[in-house]
C-alpha cells in the first residue's frame, strides 16, 4: 500500500510539472501565456534543419501578443481615455497585419523550383499524419515531417505532445468567447450602443468603432474618445472579464487533467529548449 501512494505521489509531482501543489488555474495560466523561447528554439532548429540542406531561412522575430492575461485567460488591453484623446487608438488595432509572415514572404522570393524545394523540405510529404483528440473532443492534426516537424518533435517530444500544449490553452481562450451572450454582458453593450449614439456614432461594440475609425480617418480620435468614455461608463470590460473568467473557470473545472497533462508537457519543452520554467513555482488559484 504504501509504494502504490509513493507511486501515486510521484506521478501526481510529474503531472504538475515538478511543482507539487500548484494549482491547476496556475498551470492553464502558463499554458496560455506560453513562452516566446519555445518559438525561437522551434524556428532556430527550422533554420538549422534547413540550412544543412543547403536552403536559407529567414530570421523570425517570437510572436508578439497585445492582449494581456486577465483571468485565466487573454483579453483585450482596455482603451485608455487619456490615450484615446492623445493619439485615437494604437497602431496594433489600426494597421492591418501584413498579409505573409517572414516565412511565406521569404519562399515567394524564390525562384520556383527552389521555392517547391523549400516548402517540401519545411513541411514534408507526411500530410497531416498526426492526430490528437483533446478535451472536449475537439479534433487537431498536424505533420511530423519536414523540418518543422522534426524541431517540434526535438523540442517537445512528439508532434502530439506539441498540438496537446498549444490546443489546450488555444481551447480554453476560445471558451471567452462564450462571454459575448452572458446575459450581463449583452446588458453591457446594449448600454455602450446607447451611450455612443448619444454622442454621434451608431455603433455596438467597441470593434464596430474602430471599423468607424478606420473609414474616417480625421475622426479617429473623436471616435476612440467615445469609445473609451462609454466603455468606461459602463464598465464593458470588467464584466466581460467577469463573465469570460467565470466560463473559463466551468470548461477548467471539466478538464482540469488535461490540462495537469499538457502543462507537463510544457515544462518538459521548457527544459529541453534550454531555457527553464520561466513561471513561479506556486500562485493563486
Amino acid at each position: 500500500m504504501r509504494s502504490a501512494l509513493v507511486a501515486a505521489l510521484l506521478v501526481l509531482i510529474t503531472a504538475c510539472g515538478g511543482t507539487p501543489g500548484k494549482p491547476v488555474a496556475d498551470q492553464l495560466r502558463e499554458l496560455v501565456d506560453r513562452p516566446a523561447s519555445l518559438d525561437v528554439a522551434e524556428n532556430r532548429q527550422i533554420g538549422e534543419c534547413m540550412r544543412r540542406a543547403g536552403l536559407s531561412y529567414p530570421d523570425v522575430p517570437p510572436p508578439r501578443e497585445d492582449r494581456p492575461v486577465v483571468g485565466l485567460v487573454r483579453a483585450s488591453a482596455p482603451l485608455r481615455l487619456e490615450d484615446a484623446r492623445r493619439e485615437g487608438y494604437p497602431d496594433s488595432v489600426m494597421i492591418p497585419p501584413p498579409r505573409q509572415g517572414p516565412v511565406e514572404a521569404h519562399a515567394e522570393a524564390l525562384p520556383p523550383e527552389t521555392r517547391e524545394r523549400f516548402n517540401d523540405l519545411l513541411r514534408g510529404d507526411t500530410g497531416t499524419d498526426v492526430r490528437v483528440t483533446l478535451a472536449g473532443g475537439f479534433e487537431t492534426a498536424a505533420s511530423s515531417g519536414g523540418c518543422v516537424g522534426s524541431a517540434r518533435k526535438q523540442l517537445y517530444g512528439s508532434v502530439a505532445n506539441f498540438l496537446t500544449v498549444f490546443y489546450t490553452a488555444e481551447l480554453a481562450q476560445r471558451q471567452a468567447s462564450g462571454a459575448d451572450r452572458d446575459p450581463e454582458v449583452v446588458a453591457a453593450y446594449e448600454s455602450y450602443a446607447k451611450c455612443m449614439g448619444t454622442k454621434g456614432h451608431r455603433v455596438a461594440a467597441p470593434a464596430e468603432a474602430v471599423a468607424l475609425a478606420k473609414k474616417r480617418p480625421a475622426e479617429e480620435i473623436a471616435v476612440a474618445t467615445a469609445d473609451a468614455e462609454c466603455r468606461g461608463v459602463t464598465r464593458l470590460h470588467a464584466v466581460r472579464e467577469a463573465a469570460a473568467d467565470r466560463i473559463v473557470r466551468r470548461w477548467l473545472g471539466d478538464n482540469s487533467g488535461a490540462v495537469v497533462q499538457a502543462h507537463a508537457l510544457l515544462g518538459e519543452a521548457l527544459r529541453v529548449s534550454g531555457v527553464g520554467s520561466p513561471f513561479p513555482s506556486v500562485g493563486s488559484a
